[in-house]
């Protein structure tokens, strides 16, 4: 049981971060102007994580910020977030 729940728990991280690509891809033309875009993804027998930022301006000049991180392990999963915008 605690092998199906290792499963469950780092199914339900990875599969966020090969559907996330998709989700920016139809993000991206809500953030026309400058910006700044970092991922780290890591994943081994344990668990895995994954942390995005995110940060720029709009076309009409509206700053945000983002930052996603998810983790996994033999004990559970965890997910936060920060954003801001002006």
């Amino acid at each position: 049981m605690r092998s199906f729940a290792k499963a469950a728990a780092v199914g339900a991280l990875v599969a966020p971060i090969v559907l996330g690509g998709a989700g920016l891809a139809s993000a991206a033309p809500a953030h026309d102007g400058p910006a700044y875009e970092k991922s780290m993804n890591s994943a081994n027998a344990n668990g895995g994580s994954c942390t995005k930022v995110e940060s720029g301006f709009t076309e009409d000049g509206k700053a945000y910020f983002h930052k996603v991180t998810r983790t996994a392990g033999p004990t559970g999963a965890t997910g936060s977030g920060t954003g801001s915008h002006s």
